[in-house]
């Protein structure tokens, strides 16, 4: 293997361990890395199969609940958001497939700007937990989710702005994500199954760092207040908004 693709190995590495502490932040990662080198339709696909994995061990977090239960329970307070969400992926992979990159990184950045921008007044954004905003940041976070792996941005915009806690935050999501992975993983499955060697090792990797990275993560998480989780999201969400930015100016130049 090169350099750039220990590298990107590294950085995988990385956005599994922040997934583990916060919930998120490794498909956006990893597909930013892996986008490097490969086009961004082989770098979404990369990640499918070792985020779906991640995703499902990140349903463990509640500890006074089972898998079984917890499904029950936050699939039966946030079924608007699941489900708008996994509709909404349909639509955000037919975009990865049809439309320009650089737009939906560009997109991105701004909203992200935006909401960062409000944290910072003396009454930030307030967003009630009802029907009609779970279905649109649902659809929000499954489209450009579908598209570019950046389904979290929006589904973290909704979730801290609604006051949920650090728990919730971390199932919801996650949640979210399963079913936006399922939808691609089916539509890019013809993808998939074009993989060289190469690729496939890369991906048998990649899985095997998603599972060690969020393993770490959870064992750090414990020791975060929710003040401090809540700074540590948004934090990556600045950063995120910097590099979709810069990755979005690169593509219009190049």
């Amino acid at each position: 293997m090169t350099q750039l693709e220990w590298f990107s190995l590294f950085i995988c590495a990385v956005a599994a361990v922040l997934h583990g502490l916060c919930g998120f932040g490794f498909p956006m990662m990893s597909t930013a890395a892996l986008s490097i080198q490969y086009p961004m339709q082989t770098a979404v696909a990369l990640v499918v199969l070792p985020c779906l994995a991640l995703n499902l061990v990140m349903l463990r977090a509640d500890k006074t609940r089972s898998i079984k239960q917890s499904l029950a329970h936050y699939i039966q307070q946030y079924w608007p958001l699941i489900l708008s969400s996994l509709i909404a992926s349909f639509i955000g992979v037919q975009i990865l497939l049809m439309l320009s990159e650089a737009f939906l990184k560009l997109s991105l950045a701004l909203i992200l700007s935006i909401y960062l921008a409000d944290q910072f007044r003396s009454q930030p954004m307030n967003i009630q937990p009802t029907t009609l905003n779970m279905l649109i940041f649902g659809s929000l976070a499954g489209v450009i989710g579908g598209a570019t792996n950046a389904m979290a941005p929006f589904l973290m915009m909704y979730l801290l702005s609604s006051k949920h806690q650090k728990i919730d935050i971390i199932i919801i999501s996650n949640l979210c994500f399963i079913v936006s992975k399922l939808i691609q993983m089916v539509l890019l499955f013809p993808h998939l199954g074009h993989f060289d060697t190469k690729q496939n090792q890369l991906l048998i990797l990649l899985l095997i760092i998603a599972l060690a990275g969020v393993y770490i993560g959870e064992r750090i998480r414990r020791y975060l207040s929710q003040e401090k989780f809540k700074r540590l999201i948004l934090g990556i969400l600045a950063l995120l908004a910097l590099s979709s930015f810069w990755q979005a100016l690169q593509l219009i130049n190049a």
